[in-house]
């Protein structure tokens, strides 16, 4: 390039509006011209994570829709047949009587609520970045908040508001581990407390429940992922040994709120049947948005969920492991 051509260039550059500002300190100018030559906006959009919701996801529990959004409470019965047919003589007649036994249990719904907010200018300033929708982002923001809350309510529910979760359910079975202090109990002693929760599940109910699914905490599921099953024998994990030991068990996983569950609020082990005729959690109304309420510039829009907690027909067919 011509060397007088490249000096006429760069005197221009210097008499400019923009540089002549930012030399004499203008801050409006001279910053934006400072903020233009250092600072680059990413068009890519970065959303903070949260944790995955595996039970409201449908992934651990079935979700049941099937009651109608307007009742205020359902009921389902427990039904026994009792009796024991015997020996008797040929003209007996005082035959060992067979019968029913069983109850009504009737148990709330409740409304789950959350709302989002914003102003006509923050509508127009978000239009102007043009990074996001901002109704849309604010609508993602409220599903968020809505399906951890119901996540965590299925879970440990919230009884003193009559709502009972999977680890608090009336009737499951609660027992302690044997050894427990899994993260420096051997792998042997760790085996043993496993293979007798799914045991004690499966003889209790004389081999009519047999599980499908066994959750741990994260930090057990890790410790038995990790622990060789014999270190003398080969990479096999504790976790390896236990799936080959029980190939009924489909789903091993792990679940980040079981670490602090248990009465003494420590983590548990579930043991259990993934089957409606089970334990399901109740929904007569998924998440429904409310019509938009508009308040001056101020724009509000509500949520609503109808939950009735966790039914089981069987509560027997859960097993709670505590100690671990």
């Amino acid at each position: 390039m011509n060397k007088q051509y490249l000096a006429m260039i760069i005197r221009r550059v210097k008499d400019s509006d923009t540089i002549q500002a930012a030399a004499r300190g203008d801050d409006a100018q001279a910053g934006l011209f400072a903020r233009q030559l250092v600072t680059v906006t990413f068009s890519e959009l970065f959303r903070h994570e949260f944790p995955d919701t595996k039970w409201m996801n449908g992934g651990l529990i079935p979700i049941n829709t099937a009651i109608d959004e307007g009742a205020k409470e359902y009921s389902f019965v427990e039904l026994e047949d009792v009796g024991m047919a015997e020996v008797v003589a040929d003209n007996a007649d005082d035959l060992p009587e067979a019968d029913n036994s069983g109850k009504n249990n009737v148990r709330e719904i409740k409304t789950i609520g959350v709302s989002v907010s914003y102003s006509t200018q923050e509508l127009r300033t978000a239009r102007l970045q043009g990074l996001f929708d901002l109704a849309s982002e604010k609508a993602r923001a409220a599903r968020e908040a809505n399906d951890r809350r119901l996540d965590q309510l299925i879970r440990t529910g919230a009884p003193s508001k009559g709502l009972f979760g999977v680890v608090n359910q009336p009737g499951i079975i609660v027992a302690p581990a044997i050894t427990g202090s899994w993260q420096t109990a051997a792998a042997n002693l760790i085996i043993a407390d496993v293979s007798a929760a799914i045991n004690a599940l499966i003889n209790e109910s004389d081999g009519i429940e047999t599980p499908d699914t066994v959750l741990f905490d994260v930090r057990s599921y890790t410790r038995l992922s990790t622990l060789p099953f014999d270190p003398t024998s080969g990479p096999m994990t504790v976790l390896a040994f236990l799936k080959q030991a029980f190939p009924m068990i489909t789903r091993w996983d792990w679940e980040p709120g079981l670490k602090n569950v248990s009465p003494s609020s420590g983590p548990v082990m579930l043991v259990y049947r993934n089957d409606a005729s089970r334990m399901r959690a109740v929904f007569p109304m998924m998440m429904r948005a409310l019509p938009p309420e508009q308040r001056g510039l101020k724009i509000k829009l509500g949520f609503e969920t109808r939950f009735g907690g966790i039914m089981t027909p069987r509560p027997r067919s859960v097993f709670m492991l505590t100690g671990v």
